[in-house]
């Protein structure tokens, strides 16, 4: 949840009208040309060995951490040397800039939502993302809900209707009678929505009695797992 609540941070920060943050399937990531492109990082470090001890020790005998600011000062190094490596050639003609960022530095440590102030300060209340998000297996998406006092009004009113078709959200991805997937954007505006699966009905690693479980029993609002679901229900259908 932790990379769920900084993307729901991220987008109050920017003040988004829609934020979509979509990943590859297992096995499917050398596909991704952005991936592919980056191979080159990995070919700099062939036969390079960086020193875990480089200012002392910071573990024991049993390979357990004794001295935590020790051992930030050993990663630092391995850190920016790592960054002195990759920041060396161009990639595809761009210059390629790497820079070591301490773990402690947050951009959005400073983004309250209403209702944070009896949790984690770092989370973000349930409720709010009942409201804002949708989470699939390998995708989030986040839109601005319709109470004023919550979210500013959308900037891009004729995207907002069209996503409207799908209550805001764009619709879940689905499979044609030929194999291949279907354009999103196309699906909300020619295609009968009666029609649309329910969200990750195509995912491979779901069967039918996993996907079962995954839905509420309640108002059959799907999520990625049961901790989820046992959430949203005692949020949602308390008893």
């Amino acid at each position: 949840m932790k990379n769920i609540f900084q993307y729901c941070k991220m987008f109050c920060n920017f003040d988004l009208d829609y934020l979509s943050i979509r990943t590859h399937a297992p096995g499917q990531s050398a596909y991704n040309p952005v991936e592919r492109s980056m191979s080159t990082l990995s070919q700099k470090l062939a036969g390079i060995t960086l020193p875990i001890d480089k200012f002392g020790s910071h573990l024991n005998s049993q390979g357990q951490v004794t001295d935590l600011e020790l051992a930030m000062k050993n990663f630092r190094y391995a850190g920016e040397a790592l960054c002195t490596f990759w920041k060396r050639d161009p990639i595809f003609g761009k210059p390629v800039i790497a820079q070591y960022t301490d773990q402690k530095n947050s951009p959005f440590d400073d983004i309250l939502f209403p209702g944070s102030e009896n949790i984690n300060e770092s989370a973000v209340p349930w409720q709010w993302i009942e409201n804002h998000t949708k989470i699939c297996q390998y995708s989030l998406d986040i839109k601005k809900c319709e109470d004023s006092s919550c979210c500013s009004p959308k900037r891009h009113e004729e995207a907002a209707v069209l996503l409207a078709e799908n209550d805001g959200f764009l619709p879940p991805v689905t499979k044609r009678k030929d194999g291949h997937f279907l354009n999103l954007l196309h699906i909300l505006e020619y295609c009968d929505k009666l029609k649309i699966p329910g969200n990750d009905a195509h995912c491979p690693s779901i069967n039918a009695d996993t996907y079962e479980r995954l839905c509420c029993s309640e108002c059959d609002a799907y999520f990625p797992t049961l901790s989820m679901v046992a959430q949203h229900k005692k949020i949602q259908h308390p008893k």
